[in-house]
């Protein structure tokens, strides 16, 4: 089809849009601004633009549907043309011959707005000669925002919405923007989108990306105040914001938008958040891997969005690539080995058995600057005077150095399948470790509750002693969860760092969707009941966990060999 324009200003399309939060979800009015309406705008104000197709017909209202058609599932390949013909005598910086997609018409547009030749197979972009000079440039105000926006797309091609922020400190301005926004509308916010807008406001951009999962598919989270609505447009509105004000005040910006694909951009189901500077001072192979695996997550064909947890899009590769990692370099029989992850047990482990698998676990975790867990080591020095002679040169002194293991965190399973008998046994299992390891133990009790957390005073004490602190602890029944324990240990930094034990019976099914496991949490069986069915129980655990934590089965202690 051959199309011929008339009386049309040349247009630069921008991304910014202002889709609203409220009523109805309907993108179609952005759409009409952001892409329709500029091709259509007259050179002469005081006549309409035209365009007509090679028999004359009039297409000017056919504009939308022609446009649309090229954002199906599918490629339309005359429909596709006849668009890029269109863009390419619309628009001032379009090339009509562009092997990409209608889909990706402003990376096009910003390719061909910095003279990019198109990407093709004798034309190769890299993070090394195209992302790391055109992030330096922008971080040093020499370059512009669609060259960094054009050299991430042409070299990665990433099919989401991206926003990029000029380092981690921009980022947290907008935090504070966002919180202060959001205050004023907090009474029409659902609680489900409050809590996720806090959790938001808990993200750091210290490294190349953060990104985020917000739809299933384009017919999701579209009801009015939805946190994916309210975030977008939220970023939106900061965008121009920061816009205006750069232009008003003549200085460079420090945030914009990425719109990677056009149906992202007004239906976006990921967000990536971009720190350039973080880009500018990364490796190439650095971003190379960063953008792989966000174009692997985005292929992933399981994509499953919480409705109270940020999903963040690229948790299950880089949690499955920690455990590959861990795998190959750990030696055989150690936690992270496949045979640490495939071994479990035939008998049940002994105190002994345990106590190595903690104090294991602890001495990897490291030395913290204060706990309960005290470690004492005294050594012979010349440098100090022997008490007993101290006027003896010969006879060396003693230096008591101390320093502090991370502190231990019981969680004991005392819902309706764990019987009392078992409880006991439990008890004195940890009282055992606990005086072996001469420290203070923190505790919980749980069921689908959780009991009010407790620090036991257990140094220097005997059974019995111990024992009696345990009695006077009430302990909580019924079902069995186990989410509101990780969310209670990644509510707090300090019980983050504490080495977590969790003694149960593993008879729980964690959720389909994911969620953030804590990093130091490991678990134990709570007693030798049946071993034969407690490992059936673990294993079917282990393997339900895979799309929270690949390498589950390095936490399970006692468990495996």
């Amino acid at each position: 089809m051959t199309i011929t324009v008339t009386n049309q200003k040349p247009a630069i399309l921008h991304a910014l849009h202002t889709i609203s939060c409220t009523g109805d979800y309907d993108p179609m009015p952005a759409i009409q601004q952001t892409l329709i309406d500029p091709l259509l705008e007259p050179l002469n104000p005081n006549a309409p633009a035209s365009i007509t197709d090679a028999q004359g017909a009039d297409l000017t209202g056919d504009i939308p549907d022609l446009v649309l058609s090229c954002l199906g599932d599918t490629l339309n390949v005359a429909r596709e043309q006849t668009v890029k013909e269109l863009l390419g005598q619309t628009l001032i910086h379009f090339d009509q011959g562009t092997p990409l997609p209608v889909a990706e018409l402003f990376a096009v547009q910003a390719g061909q707005q910095n003279k990019m030749p198109a990407p093709s197979p004798r034309v190769l972009y890299t993070a090394q000669a195209d992302v790391l000079p055109a992030a330096k440039a922008l971080l040093a105000g020499t370059g512009d925002e669609s060259a960094f926006f054009a050299s991430i797309a042409y070299t990665f091609h990433p099919d989401t919405l991206g926003f990029w922020f000029q380092s981690s400190a921009a980022f947290d301005d907008f935090k504070i923007w966002l919180s202060q926004q959001t205050q004023t509308m907090a009474s029409a916010l659902p609680p489900a989108t409050t809590k996720l807008l806090n959790d938001f406001t808990a993200l750091s951009l210290k490294g190349l990306t953060e990104s985020l999962l917000v739809r299933k598919d384009d017919a999701d989270a579209n009801d009015e105040h939805s946190f994916a609505r309210v975030l977008v447009h939220m970023l939106m509105n900061y965008a121009e914001q920061q816009r205006v004000q750069a232009s008003q005040q003549n200085t460079a910006l420090d945030s914009g938008v990425l719109p990677f694909t056009v149906g992202e951009l007004f239906c976006p189901r990921s967000l990536v958040l971009v720190n350039v500077e973080a880009h500018a001072r990364a490796t190439a192979a650095k971003i190379t891997g960063e953008w792989n695996l966000i174009n692997q997550s985005l292929a992933s064909p399981v994509k499953v969005v919480s409705n109270t947890s940020l999903s963040k899009l690229t948790s299950l590769p880089r949690a499955a690539a920690r455990a590959a990692a861990l795998g190959a370099t750990q030696q055989p029989g150690q936690p992270g080995s496949r045979s640490a992850q495939v071994a479990f047990r035939k008998q049940p482990p002994s105190k002994l058995d345990l106590f190595k698998d903690i104090t294991r676990v602890l001495r990897r975790m490291g030395k913290v600057n204060k706990s309960q867990n005290i470690f004492r080591t005294t050594m012979a020095t010349f440098l100090k005077a022997n008490r007993r002679n101290p006027d003896d040169f010969n006879k060396p002194g003693r230096i008591t150095s101390v320093q502090y293991m991370p502190d231990l965190h019981i969680y004991i399973d005392t819902s309706g399948s764990i019987s009392e008998e078992n409880y006991q046994e439990a008890v004195m299992m940890l009282i055992r470790i606990a005086k072996k390891l001469n420290i203070n133990l923190y505790f919980n009790s749980f069921s689908h509750f959780l009991s009010q957390e407790v620090m036991l005073r257990t140094e220097n004490k005997s059974t019995a002693q111990i024992w009696k602190e345990f009695r006077r602890i009430p302990k909580v029944s019924g079902g069995t969860e186990y989410t509101q324990i990780w969310r209670y240990i990644n509510a707090s930094r300090v019980r983050q760092r504490r080495l977590s034990l969790m003694v149960t019976d593993f008879d729980w099914q964690p959720p389909s969707t994911r969620q953030d496991h804590p990093k130091n949490l490991y678990y134990a069986p709570c007693s030798a009941m049946d071993w034969s069915f407690m490992v059936d129980l673990a294993k079917r655990y282990a393997d339900s966990m895979q799309h929270i934590d690949p390498s589950i089965r390095q936490r399970l202690l006692g468990m495996v060999v």
